[in-house]
């Protein structure tokens, strides 16, 4: 019985367990609510973009707190190393500059001077020499630490004069003064104005020279310069990317020609312009600019001032003459030119003056009349009346074979008027030069010259010849 009972309690229970694998199981309850169209899809991706884009909007602005405080809190940190940095500027910077030159020469007949063949003076004789005294030595001083504007000032000497009662002597040149002037100016956008005071080129006459290996440059032959002690105020406007306006206006101290050319240690006589109680005005106006390959300068300076021989004048400390009289007007135009290529250059000036022998004129000398000597022993007197009107210029072009060498060929020429009265160095004086320079490794400079000078004087006329060259090292 128990055997047929326990038999029947198994088959009941695999039965049971036959019709539950057999039941469908359901599924879940995610799955049956689940979309089941393509629409759908799409509808749930663009709802996951839209929350990705909110949560980067929202990450850049946290960024950005984040930056901000970042440099609030770096900014006294900014404004110590700037202020730090600052303070790490010189107070004084110089910049040397200069050159070491030996120039030599050899003349057919006799110039006013060796090392400075301006004039013919004789047809008979002949000279040679050479000379280191036209080295030179500068330096450019600037201020870094001044930002509001910009200061800077030149210091350069050469070693082109003498001890006193020395002559010409070689073994004792002196240190002269060239430049030593300080220069402020304030630059707004494309306008400059500029304010300079101490010795440096006369405003009057614009800086450009002939190709010559000669320290005066073209005086007595038609180009003037001179380097004064003065006060100058300029503006500058630039314009057109290239171009550039430049206005100069100064009070320049009235020396006169006796002074300029005076080879005394100390000044000693009574200067002509210091009389005249007023300063000398000099002005120039020029326009530079590149265009098309080309450099182009065009200027033009002028002076006007006086002269007062009121209270007698020794003229080059010479005690056997003496000038006496009224004043006498100092009256110069001097326009220029210059316009270079890369390959070539053309450049000259022209000038026309009274009484302009400070600025290197030979001829527009004084016009006098002698008075007659109280006693045998008083200086040789005469009475300035006024001044004579000269005029000269010059022109030269330049060929640029090869970089660092140029060939040049030039005529200069100073023709002052024949007024009765004046005290004439020459009638005219005139001059043609051919001369080439080539320097190599950016430093050494060669050069060498030849010039033919006429000098018309009352009685004849005489011409020479002078052959000169140079070397030089620039620093």
């Amino acid at each position: 019985m128990r055997k047929i009972l326990f038999l029947f309690i198994l088959c009941f229970m695999a039965v049971a367990v036959a019709q539950e694998e057999a039941a469908p199981v359901p599924a879940p309850a995610e799955e049956k609510a689940a979309p089941a169209t393509g629409d759908a899809v799409e509808a749930r991706i663009k709802a996951i973009e839209e929350n990705q884009a909110k949560l980067e909007e929202e990450n850049k602005k946290l960024r950005e707190e984040l930056a901000a405080k970042k440099e609030v809190a770096e900014a006294p940190k900014a404004e110590s190393a700037k202020e730090e940095k600052k303070e790490e500027k010189k107070a004084v910077e110089f910049a040397p500059y200069g050159f070491i030159e030996l120039y030599g020469w050899a003349h057919d007949a006799a110039f006013n001077a060796g090392d400075f063949p301006i004039k013919v003076v004789d047809e008979g004789k002949s000279t040679t020499g050479m000379t280191a005294k036209n080295s030179r030595f500068g330096t450019k001083i600037m201020f870094p630490r001044i930002e509001e504007v910009k200061l800077g000032a030149t210091l350069e000497i050469d070693f082109f004069t003498n001890m006193a009662d020395t002559g010409y002597a070689e073994s004792y040149p002196m240190i002269r003064m060239r430049h030593a002037f300080f220069e402020l100016s304030k630059t707004w956008d494309n306008s400059t104005l500029g304010f300079k005071a101490g010795q440096t080129w006369s405003t009057a006459t614009p800086i450009l020279f002939p190709a010559q290996i000669n320290p005066s440059l073209g005086w007595g032959l038609g180009n003037l310069w001179q380097r004064m002690p003065l006060v100058e105020i300029y503006f500058t406007q630039k314009f057109a990317e290239t171009f550039a306006f430049t206005t100069q206006l100064a009070a320049v101290r009235a020396m006169s020609g006796a002074s300029a050319n005076k080879n005394g240690f100390l000044e000693v006589n009574i200067d002509a312009g210091d009389a005249s109680h007023i300063p000398q005005i000099q002005g120039q106006l020029s326009l530079k600019g590149a265009f098309a390959g080309l450099d182009l300068l065009v200027a033009v300076g002028g002076a006007w001032g006086r002269e007062s021989y009121k209270g007698g004048v020794i003229p080059n400390k010479d005690t056997k003459k003496k000038l006496i009289g009224d004043t006498a007007d100092v009256v110069l135009v001097n326009p220029a030119l210059k316009l270079s290529h890369e390959y070539f250059e053309v450049a000259g000036k022209f000038f026309w003056g009274q009484n302009v022998d400070v600025f290197g004129a030979f001829g527009g000398a004084l016009i006098t009349e002698l008075v007659a000597a109280e006693t045998p022993t008083t200086p040789k007197t005469s009475r300035v009346t006024g001044s004579q009107t000269t005029l000269g210029y010059w022109a030269q072009a330049t060929g640029k074979p090869l970089k660092g060498w140029n060939l040049n060929v030039g005529y200069g020429a100073e023709d002052p008027e024949k007024e009765a009265g004046a005290d004439l160095t020459f009638l005219s004086n005139s001059s043609v030069w051919v001369s080439s320079f080539y320097t190599f490794f950016e430093r050494v400079t060669i050069g060498v010259q030849w010039s033919h000078v006429w000098t018309e004087l009352l009685t004849k006329d005489i011409s020479g010849n002078t052959i000169m060259g140079s070397a030089k090292v620039s620093f």
